[in-house]
Order: C-alpha cells, then sequence, then structure tokens
C-alpha cells in the first residue's frame, strides 16, 4: 500500500504535469498562487471551497506596504480569472485549463476558488504523479519579474543537476514579449537579473552557459547547486536557545514584536515593510520559529535576548 504523500503550509508543491507554470503572469499573480496553492493542499480543498487570504498577510509574507496590498491582491486574482496552464492526460494529450474559476472580494481580504484540475495537481504526489517542492518563504522573497519562474524550472531539475531550454522553449515557458527576441536583451533584462537574485536570495545556486549550433546561439545549458545547509539550531536549553522562549504569551509576543521591529540590527529582514506590518511579520516567527528559515528565527531570537529587556523583566 502507498502512503500518500503530505507536505505542511510552509511547502508550496505543484505537479510537473503543469507546464508554463507562471507563464506570463504579474508577480503578484504569482505571490497569489504561492500563497493559496499550500491552503488548498492542506484544507482538502474542493472546487466549491474559497481559500481566503487577507492583505495583511499578503503584505506580511510577500514584503510589501500593507496599504496596497489589497489593491494589488485584486487586480492578481482579476487577471488568474484570464490565465490558464497547459498539462498531459494519462493519454498523452495536452489540455488547457483555467487557473481560477471564482473570487471574492470582502473585507480587507479576497477568496478564491481553485477547478478540480488545479485542485488534484496542487494535492496528489506519488510516482505517477512527479512534482516540485520548495518552501514558500524562500521564493516568495524574490522580487524580479521572471524570478519565480525560473527558480521553479531550476527546483524541478534540481536533482538532475543541469537542465536545457532552447531558445523558443524559454521564451514560450516564460510568457516572453517579442522585445526579447534579442539575444543580448533576453539576458541582460531576464536570465542575469533573475539567475542573480536567485544565488543570492534561496537554497541555490544556479547559472548558465550558452548552447550552440555552429556560431549561433540555439538555447541555454542551466546548472543547479544545492548551497550547504545551514547548521541546526542547538538544542541544549540555554538563554542561547529558541526554545527558551516557547511559551511566550499573547501580551510578550504583541510588546516584544513592537519593540524589536524598531531594532537596527534585524532591520533589513523587515525588506521594506513599514513598522506595524514588520511587527505583525515578528509576532508571528515569536509564536511560531519554524514558521521561516532557521537562520532568521535565530536572528530575531538573538535580538530579543540581547537587545530588550525581556530576561531582566522575567528575573
Amino acid at each position: 500500500m502507498q502512503i500518500k504523500k503530505t507536505y505542511p503550509p510552509a511547502w508550496v508543491v505543484i505537479q510537473n504535469n503543469i507546464q508554463e507554470c507562471f507563464k506570463s503572469m504579474s508577480i503578484d499573480e504569482k505571490r497569489l498562487l504561492i500563497l493559496a496553492s499550500p491552503i488548498a493542499r492542506t484544507t482538502d480543498a474542493t472546487e466549491k471551497d474559497a481559500i481566503t487570504i487577507t492583505a495583511e498577510n499578503f503584505a506580511i509574507e510577500c514584503g510589501i506596504k500593507s496599504h496596497s496590498a489589497y489593491k494589488s491582491m485584486e487586480e492578481a486574482s482579476k487577471n488568474l480569472l484570464r490565465r490558464y496552464f497547459t498539462y498531459t492526460d494519462e493519454k498523452g494529450k495536452k489540455i488547457s485549463c483555467s487557473w481560477v474559476i471564482r473570487a471574492k472580494y470582502d473585507n480587507g481580504a479576497i477568496s478564491i476558488c481553485f477547478p478540480d484540475e488545479v485542485l488534484l495537481m496542487l494535492k496528489e504526489f506519488d510516482k505517477l504523479n512527479p512534482y516540485t517542492k520548495y518552501k514558500k518563504d524562500i521564493v516568495l522573497s524574490l522580487k524580479k519579474d521572471y524570478s519565480f519562474d525560473m527558480y521553479h524550472l531550476a527546483k524541478k531539475h534540481q536533482v538532475m543537476g543541469q537542465f536545457e531550454m532552447s531558445l523558443e522553449h524559454i521564451k514560450n515557458e516564460l510568457g516572453l514579449p517579442e522585445s526579447y527576441q534579442d539575444l543580448s536583451n533576453l539576458k541582460k533584462r531576464v536570465l542575469k537579473p533573475s539567475l542573480d537574485e536567485i544565488t543570492t536570495n534561496t537554497d541555490i545556486d544556479l547559472s548558465y552557459e550558452n548552447v550552440k549550433s555552429g556560431r549561433s546561439v540555439v538555447g541555454f545549458k542551466f546548472t543547479v547547486r544545492e548551497k550547504p545547509k545551514p547548521k541546526a539550531i542547538e538544542t541544549g536549553r540555554d538563554q542561547k536557545t529558541i526554545d527558551m522562549f516557547s511559551n511566550l504569551s499573547d501580551s510578550q509576543i504583541k510588546t516584544y514584536s513592537s519593540v524589536l521591529s524598531k531594532v537596527h540590527s534585524i532591520s533589513d529582514l523587515a525588506d521594506n515593510k513599514d513598522y506595524p506590518a514588520f511587527a505583525i511579520w515578528i509576532a508571528n516567527i515569536l509564536r511560531d520559529p519554524k514558521s521561516v528559515r532557521e537562520e532568521t528565527a535565530k536572528r530575531v531570537f538573538k535580538a530579543l535576548r540581547t537587545e530588550t529587556d525581556f530576561f531582566s523583566k522575567r528575573s
């Protein structure tokens, strides 16, 4: 008997049957899809079930200004209603399918419904349905137009360590406009900024080289290397470990998230969030350290330990 694979909400998991996954989408459309897909999976949603994302959560997860989040979500959801992707069925036939079938707007939140075909590809993972997975917080840290697409493709081929794409394939996969027919423009505006951002901000290094036929460039070969994993957080119960803070009260979380939002040593984590949004983001980490990467959690709790009066008030 085959055990069904399951993944927690921190992971984005998508069947490899989906082709041209983020083709022509704006970055906010990609963000909305990334945020909604784990909810659909972990709640075992059906076509009738609305998946709700608040503007506040969208701002925190995506590192954007809270006042612009709802407008970004509304525009993204309306565009997703017009988007489609293609997949290959069990008979080898290519089928087109809409990403979203309904969207509802109410009280600073947006609710969307996926069709059954999409839900199947977001929930079923086994040998017959190979898939690609990655951490939600990592992909949402990307800001460049095509970084999402290239990261998804790299993670899809990570086990093999490399993959090749013809010029026509990469233009079609990413939905590139005619202006990128020029090779130098494609490299300068798409490949370099995307690969630089991925290598700097994610768990992989991604590079490429030209594939030639004679003297002409006909495609690219991409190399994917996993970065060394950070050392695990120590588990011994001393003042330097995260588990010392595992029982923070709601009152403490509210107080110290506000204090920490103004601490210089972790201000780079704000990533353009305003103070209230940054405080909410920190509060989520104080409540659940595993919601972010270990190194990020360690920095937040170190600041709590060394740059606030938390311990002096406990003693």
